[in-house]
C-alpha cells in the first residue's frame, strides 16, 4: 500500500478547517458513511441469521455455530482484502478510482443484502443465495476502499508537516462516529421494522457518502488519489470481476457446492492417509511460521533484528487480543439479544443498541489517552509498547470477568442488567486504546524502514485471522454450554451456562498479559530505546 506522501495540490482549495485542509472534512464524512454501513451491517448480520425463519420479523433460523462461522469468514476477510486493495490501487488504478469503485461494490451489496428479503426471496434458498452474494460483494468493496481513503488523508500533507498527526486523529473520529451512529439507524429499523429495511439503510449511508465524495472532491481534493500516469482505467474491470465473483460464490451456494466440498473433505480427512496429512499440517505449519519468521529476522541488519522480532512477536499477542474483542459482532451480540434485560419503561431497546458502547468510548477517551501518553512521554514514564500491550489484554480479561459474573446468572427467562454489557464494552475499549492505534504507531516507528508496509500488512493479516478464529470460536458456545465440547478446567470445575464459554477469554486475556509483560525486560533491551 502506499506510505508515501506527497505535497498537497495546488489547485485543492487552499482554505482550512480547524488548522486543517478542507479536504479532510470532506474524506472525515466519506469514511464515516462507509463504516456506518459497515458496522451498520455487522450488528445484524449474527442476529439476522439465528433469528426464527418464522413470525413478525422472520430471519434465517439457523445454528449459532453456522452463524458465527459465517461472520468469522466475512470479519476475516473484509480484513484480509485491503492488503491487496492497496496494491491494486498502488500499481494500477490510483487511490480515488479504488475508493469510488469500492464504494459502489459496498453499495451494491448492501442493496442485494435488502433485495435478499423481498417476498418469497426471505424464506428460500434464493434469496439466501442473494444475501451470500451481498456479503462477497461488501468484503471485495471493503478491500478496495478501506486502505485508499486513509492514504488519501496522509496526501494532503507533506511527510514533515505537524499536522498529520491531528489530521489521523480527527480521521479517526469519522470513524468510530460512523460506528456509534449506524445501530441506532440501521440497528432499529433492522431488528424493529425489518432486517433488510437495516441492510437497506447501511446501502443509502455508503452512496450518500459517495455522493458526497464525488460532487466535493474536484474542489477539495482536486488531483489527488489521481492513477499512476499512463495507466488505462482497469477500475469497470475490478468492478466486473467483483460481481462476477460475487454471482459464483452465490450461485455455488445455491447449488450446494460447498456443502458437497465439505463433504468431500471430511472423507478425505477420514482415510489414514488424510489423517496424516491433518497431524502434519498441525504440526509442521506452526513450526514453518516460526522457522520463516527465524529465517525473516536473521536477514535483516544487525541494528534491525530486536526490533524486527518484537514486531513479529506483538503481532502474535495483536492476535489474541482481537481474537477475544471481535466477539462483540457474535457472542456478545447473541447475550445482548438473548440473556440481556433491556427494557426501558414499556419500550425494548434494541440489541444492537450495546455495538455503539465502544465508538462512543472511542469518541469520548481517544483523546485523554493521547493526551496521556504525551504528558507521560514528557515525564520520560511513558510505558513501553510490551507494557501498553500488558495493559490493554488486562482491561480485555477484565471485561470478560464481568461476563462470566453475568452468565452465572443469566438465561432466556432470567435476563441480566444491561450495565454488565456496557462495563464490558467499555472496558474491551479501554483496552483498544492501549494496543490498536499504540500498535501501529510502534510498527512505523521501529520497523526496518524497506518493511514498513509489508509489517503492517502483517499486522492486518493477523487481525483477519483472529475474526475468522473468533467466528469459529463463538460457533462452539453451545457445545461448550451444554458440555458436549469439554474445556481443560472442567476435570476441576466447572461454572454452568456461558461462563465457561466466556472464562476462556479470561484465561487467554490474563495469560498472555503476564506473559508480555513478563518478557517486556527483554524485550526492551532488544529494541534498545527505539520505542
Amino acid at each position: 500500500m502506499t506510505t508515501t506522501a506527497s505535497a498537497p495540490s495546488a489547485s485543492v482549495d487552499s482554505r482550512t478547517f480547524l488548522g486543517h485542509p478542507p479536504g479532510l472534512l470532506l474524506l472525515f464524512f466519506v469514511e464515516m458513511w462507509e463504516r456506518f454501513s459497515y458496522y451498520g451491517m455487522r450488528g445484524l448480520l449474527v442476529l439476522y441469521l439465528v433469528a426464527q425463519a418464522t413470525g413478525p420479523n422472520p430471519g434465517r433460523g439457523m445454528s449459532k455455530e453456522i452463524a458465527s462461522n459465517i461472520y468469522g469468514w466475512y470479519a476475516g476477510m473484509a480484513y484480509l482484502l485491503p492488503v491487496f486493495g492497496g496494491l491494486i490501487a498502488d500499481k494500477l488504478i490510483g487511490t480515488h478510482r479504488s475508493l469510488v469503485t469500492g464504494g459502489l461494490i459496498i453499495a451494491l451489496g448492501h442493496i442485494a443484502l435488502a433485495a435478499s428479503g423481498l417476498g418469497a426471496l426471505g424464506e428460500n434458498n434464493l434469496g439466501l443465495a442473494i444475501f451470500i452474494s451481498g456479503m462477497v460483494l461488501i468484503v471485495i468493496g471493503t478491500g478496495h476502499f478501506k486502505p485508499n481513503v486513509s492514504v488519501m488523508v496522509g496526501e494532503l500533507y507533506t511527510r514533515d508537516d505537524p499536522r498529520r498527526d491531528g489530521a489521523f486523529t480527527i480521521f479517526y473520529m469519522g470513524i468510530n462516529l460512523g460506528a456509534f451512529l449506524c445501530s441506532f439507524v440501521c440497528g432499529t429499523l433492522g431488528e424493529k421494522v425489518g432486517w433488510h429495511w437495516g441492510f437497506g439503510a447501511a446501502a443509502v449511508g455508503m452512496l450518500l457518502g459517495l455522493a458526497l465524495y464525488l460532487i466535493a472532491r474536484p474542489r477539495y481534493l482536486a488531483t489527488i488519489g489521481n492513477p499512476p500516469e499512463g495507466k488505462p482505467n482497469y477500475a469497470p474491470l475490478f468492478f466486473a470481476l467483483a460481481v462476477v465473483l460475487s454471482l459464483v460464490l452465490g450461485a455455488s451456494f445455491y447449488l450446494d457446492a460447498f456443502s458437497a466440498l465439505g463433504a468431500l473433505v471430511g472423507q478425505i480427512e477420514a482415510t489414514a492417509a488424510g489423517q496424516i496429512i491433518g497431524t502434519a499440517l498441525r504440526y509442521l505449519l506452526p513450526l514453518g511460521i516460526v522457522v520463516w519468521g527465524a529465517r525473516f529476522v536473521m536477514q535483516q541488519e544487525a541494528t534491525d533484528r530486536g526490533p524486527t522480532f518484537c514486531i513479529l512477536l506483538f503481532i502474535f499477542f495483536n492476535a489474541v487480543f482481537w481474537l477475544a474483542f471481535e466477539q462483540a459482532g457474535t457472542s456478545l451480540n447473541l447475550f445482548a439479544a438473548e440473556m440481556t434485560e433491556r427494557h426501558v419503561g414499556g419500550w425494548e431497546m434494541p440489541a444492537t443498541w450495546f455495538q455503539s458502547v465502544g465508538a462512543f468510548a472511542i469518541i469520548v477517551l481517544a483523546p485523554i489517552f493521547a493526551s496521556l501518553w504525551a504528558k507521560l512521554a514528557r515525564h520520560n514514564r511513558n510505558p513501553g509498547q510490551p507494557v501498553k500491550i500488558a495493559i490493554g489484554l488486562f482491561l480485555l480479561g477484565l471485561g470478560y470477568v464481568l461476563m462470566v459474573f453475568a452468565s452465572l446468572h443469566a438465561s432466556p427467562t432470567s435476563r441480566v442488567s444491561m450495565f454488565w454489557l456496557i462495563g464490558t464494552y467499555t472496558l474491551h475499549t479501554l483496552g483498544e486504546l492501549c494496543i490498536s492505534p499504540t500498535g501501529l504507531s510502534f510498527v512505523t516507528r521501529v520497523a526496518p524502514v524497506r518493511y514498513v508496509s509489508f509489517l503492517m500488512g502483517m499486522f492486518f493479516l493477523s487481525s483477519s485471522l483472529a475474526n475468522l478464529i473468533g467466528g469459529i470460536l463463538a460457533g462452539q458456545i453451545e457445545k461448550i454450554e451444554s458440555g458436549q465440547l469439554s474445556l481443560f478446567w472442567f476435570s476441576w470445575f466447572r461454572l454452568g451456562g456461558q461462563a465457561d464459554f466466556f472464562l476462556l477469554f479470561v484465561f487467554s486475556s490474563f495469560g498472555a498479559g503476564l506473559l508480555i509483560l513478563l518478557l517486556s525486560p527483554f524485550l526492551n533491551k532488544l529494541l534498545a530505546g527505539r520505542s
